[in-house]
Parts: structure tokens; C-alpha cells; sequence
């Protein structure tokens, strides 16, 4: 960089798990940057435990430095190779879904609060402690205007600030192919079982069952429109019961918007994590989206590191590109997730005949053809990984839908009874 040009002023706002994985990596990746970390620590985080898809591991000991043993002792890690479904769809009781290739690649279980306070060792910035009252983007630069009305002008901020305040205008695209909207959280004790994430059904919804060192994370959930609230702390302290678990803290409960925005970035101002989009946790989307967000957001940093001018204005086609590449990421991810439902569960309840119908009566509405015909082929490549596995001839090339490899649509269209025993497979033998 020219020397007569200042450092470009970047900052990142929040501190929950999207505002420090961001601005740790931006310390890594690109120091020569004057960063600051903007937070009000008045504003709780979730601190639930969280899952993670198998890029997470090697991105954080990159960033970190920290071996295994050392993450797991200050985040309370273990591995999770896999999702165990249990009572999901019309045909198995149980089915997995692995990270490829099974015998290497593994994601981690993780506690949302302590990574934050592992990720803050690794934030080199200026710290602000402030509630942010106003921000003001022209896509050159964003002004952020205190609660003590003081202000500051950066020319690239990554908000991170959490859900928005309101999703009625048309910058928000609500997912409804997603059938759920709440949670209820409790903990327990730690198990034995912990390479892969427990993924339960239930009569009004599902558990997850994320097993950390120090304990085990449990959320119940369900459509608060269905079911009520009282109806999940029943069920779920029946589910507690039968696994013969007490729990040793009070419930929490989370109301959840699943959505997308339509403008991640506007030249100036770059929304990210739970203030960009959101879908339930069933596959661990929200660090996997969140790790996209931030390797698309590093194409930029590169290229504003290597300028050797002021900051300009981006031209419009690029910007609109780039919102859509990350816009159809969130919305493959919502289908494969959404089609989870498909076949509905071994529950005969309100929740689980909604579920089911929503899917279906939801992708009848879209007007996106073009996504719902990608989404279709890879249906149709799931149905047909079982007989090219067993010839040796899966295609591990083709670019995942959403994060989601054909071989991962295989075991969940296998798993919910989606692909029957006449399907695809059947054909293709027969034809070779």
C-alpha cells in the first residue's frame, strides 16, 4: 500500500459468534487493515451449542494456532462425524447422514460462548463498547452514529448485530418452506454418545441433542403456531425422562424468523450471520453460511488490500452479483432442509401433517424454476449415488447445492423413504 494512503478503517459489530469469527479472521488474513471491534456487552448472546459442518475445524486451528486438545479444553469440543435421525420419515427408525469422505472429514460440536471468548484472544483491533444508535451506508462509506452521539466513519463495516428488529419490507425474504419458528433449550449432563449430532423427532417437532465435554445441549424445536409453549416443556421433559436425564438449568426459550436478506452487501455495509439470514439449526447451516459469507466477503478485502487508490464506489452488476451468488446459497440450503419434512415422521400430530403438506404446497408457489430445477437434479443425482458407489464411479467433483453433496441427498432421500425401492437405482442396474 501507497504510504500516502491511510490504512483502510474496517469494523466488525458484534460480538456473538458471527462479529468474532469475522474479525479474528480479518485480523489473520488481512492485518494491514485498522480494525475495530464494535459490541455492546450489555446485549447477551445465545450461547447455545452449536454444531458445525466439516470446513469449521481447519478454519479455526488457522486462525487460532490450537491443536485439538487445546480447542477442546477452551471450548469444551468434541468430533461430530455425522447427524444420527431418529424417527424421521416413512421407512427407518434410524439413518445417518455422514460428512465425505466418512473416515476423514468431521465438523465439530462446539459451545457458541466460549468460542466467542476463545475467538476474542485472536481479535487484534480497537475495541468499542458502545450501543450503536444509527448507521448510514452510501455504499462508499458507513457512518455509525453512539448512544453518547458521538460518531465515526469507516469505509467497510460487517454487521454481525444480530437478528433485524423487523423483517416487513421487501430487503427480507421469508422462508417458509421451513416449517418451524421457535425453540426451547435445556441442558444436561454429558454422554458417552458424541460423534454425531442427535437429530430426534417428536409428535409437535424435533430435538437436537449436542454433546460437548462439559455437557449436553438439548432444543426442542417446533411451530409456535401449532404447538404451545407448555406443550414443548411437557414433551420435551417426557423425551428428558426417557433418556434419563436431569436437567440443571431453567428452560430457554428462542423465537427464530426463518429468512434471507436480498442485499448482504451494498459497497460499504456487509451484513452477516444472523443479521443476513437465518434457517433452523437441522443440518448446522448458520456457521456453515456464516464461513460462505466471510470467504466471499475475503475476495473484496483481497482486492481492497491490493489497491493502490482511495476506496471508489463498486459498479452495480458486480454488487448485484455477488448478493445473488449468496442469496441462492441460503436458498439451496432451505430446500435441502425443508425437504427433511418430506415424508413427514412416525408422529401422526398436527405439527408433523403440516410439515409435510407445507413442503410440498410451498414448492408449488415458487416462482424460482430455474432453483427448483437444480434442486430437482440433484434429487434426481441422489437417487442414483447408491449405484455408482458400488461401481466405484461417484462423481465427488460436482459442486454441492447449498453446501450439500448428491451423496448427502442420497442418505437423507434414503433415510426419509423419499426414494423407494423401485426407484432410480433399480433402473440403472438393470440398464448396465
Amino acid at each position: 500500500m501507497i504510504a500516502n494512503f491511510k490504512p483502510l478503517k474496517i469494523a466488525v459489530i458484534g460480538g456473538g459468534t458471527a462479529g468474532c469469527m469475522t474479525a479474528a479472521h480479518i485480523t489473520k488474513y488481512f492485518p494491514n487493515f485498522d480494525l475495530y471491534h464494535i459490541y455492546d456487552s450489555r446485549i447477551p448472546t445465545i450461547g447455545v451449542g452449536e454444531g458445525t459442518q466439516a470446513n469449521f475445524p481447519q478454519w479455526l486451528e488457522s486462525i487460532t494456532g490450537l491443536k485439538f486438545n487445546e480447542l477442546q479444553t477452551r471450548c469444551n469440543i468434541t468430533r461430530k462425524f455425522a447427524i444420527q435421525f431418529e424417527n424421521w420419515g416413512s421407512n427407518n427408525k434410524q439413518f445417518i447422514h455422514n460428512f465425505y469422505p466418512i473416515k476423514e472429514a468431521y465438523g465439530y460440536h462446539i459451545s457458541a460462548d466460549k468460542l466467542a471468548e476463545l475467538l476474542k484472544d485472536h481479535i487484534s483491533a480497537t475495541h468499542i463498547d458502545k450501543k450503536i444508535i444509527e448507521l448510514k451506508s452510501d455504499g462508499v462509506a458507513v457512518n455509525i452514529t453512539f448512544e453518547d452521539d458521538t460518531e465515526l466513519e469507516f469505509d467497510l463495516v460487517f454487521d454481525a448485530s444480530g437478528f433485524p428488529k423487523s423483517l416487513d419490507n421487501d430487503e427480507y425474504k421469508n422462508i417458509s418452506v421451513i416449517p418451524t419458528d421457535s425453540a426451547l433449550i435445556r441442558r444436561g449432563s454429558a454422554v458417552d454418545f458424541n460423534w454425531a449430532t442427535r437429530s430426534v423427532a417428536r409428535p409437535y417437532g424435533w430435538i437436537f441433542i449436542i454433546p460437548l465435554t462439559s455437557h449436553t445441549s438439548y432444543g426442542y424445536i417446533y411451530n409456535s403456531s401449532i404447538n404451545s409453549r407448555d406443550e414443548i416443556e411437557w414433551d420435551l421433559s417426557q423425551f428428558l425422562e426417557e433418556e434419563n436425564v436431569t436437567p440443571y438449568n431453567e428452560s430457554k426459550h428462542l423465537k427464530f424468523p426463518n429468512f434471507s436478506c436480498r442485499t448482504f452487501f451494498n459497497g460499504s455495509l456487509f451484513k452477516i450471520g444472523n443479521c443476513a439470514s437465518f434457517i433452523e439449526p437441522l443440518e448446522a447451516t448458520a456457521i456453515g453460511i456464516l464461513h460462505a459469507q466471510i470467504s466471499y466477503a475475503s475476495e473484496y478485502l483481497k482486492y481492497l488490500a491490493k489497491s493502490n487508490s482511495p476506496k471508489q464506489k463498486i459498479d452495480e452488476s458486480i454488487i448485484n452479483t455477488f448478493n445473488e451468488l449468496l442469496f441462492q446459497i441460503v436458498s439451496k440450503a432451505s430446500l435441502f432442509v425443508g425437504w427433511h419434512y418430506a415424508k413427514g415422521s412416525c408422529f401422526n400430530t398436527d405439527f408433523w401433517h403440516f410439515a409435510q403438506s407445507n413442503f410440498e404446497q410451498e414448492l408449488d408457489k415458487s416462482v424460482d424454476t430455474k432453483l427448483l430445477g437444480k434442486f430437482e437434479s440433484y434429487i434426481q443425482a441422489g437417487s442414483e449415488v447408491n449405484y455408482f458407489l458400488s461401481f466405484g464411479k461417484l462423481n465427488s467433483s460436482i459442486k454441492p447445492f447449498g453446501g450439500f453433496r448428491p451423496a448427502s441427498f442420497y442418505e437423507i432421500g434414503t433415510g426419509i423413504g423419499y426414494y423407494s425401492s423401485t426407484n432410480k437405482n433399480q433402473q440403472l442396474a438393470r440398464q448396465h
